[in-house]
């Protein structure tokens, strides 16, 4: 009784760790990367999910806008089993696409712009995050399982 409460909750469930570079490059197209799934009981993975999203930041106080894109995303809807105290990996390409705003591709293609578009980007506290987000759905499982890790893009 109480291992099917804890089973359905996701207690004593597959955990995902992500192995992932620390830095990805803007011009890019894909990176790859490496899904570790573990678990204390036998259990059946019906689906995982890879996002790279973007937390995209501006204003200040009451004024302060966020969105958040998804800025490439691959799903695996084979089944797959994980065995008590084993490790299941694979290793996935995430391909994505992060778009540009017009003040940084003009900030881009000059490098007298390039400080003159920092110094706007400050003052309107205009900032990107990303990072990458895993998750699985596990059969007889009520919440799946969910792990993110921040990444850095350079360019």
């Amino acid at each position: 009784m109480i291992g099917k409460v804890k089973s359905f909750l996701g207690i004593e469930s597959v955990k995902i760790k992500l192995e992932i570079p620390n830095e990805i490059p803007l011009d890019a197209s894909a990176f790859p990367g490496k899904i570790i799934f573990t678990s204390k009981t036998r259990q059946t993975v019906k689906s995982v999910s890879i996002k790279l999203i973007e937390k995209y930041t501006r204003g200040r106080r009451k004024n302060k806008l966020v969105n958040e894109y998804v800025a490439g995303i691959i799903e695996y809807n084979k089944p797959f089993i994980v065995e008590n105290n084993k490790e299941f990996a694979f290793e996935f390409t995430l391909p994505y696409n992060i778009a540009q705003s017009e003040m940084d591709k003009i900030g881009s293609s000059n490098f007298l712009t390039k400080g003159l578009i920092g110094i706007a980007k400050l003052l309107n506290n205009v900032k990107s995050t990303f990072r990458v987000e895993a998750s699985a759905k596990v059969k007889g499982n009520a919440i799946s399982p969910l792990t993110s890790k921040e990444i850095k893009v350079v360019g």
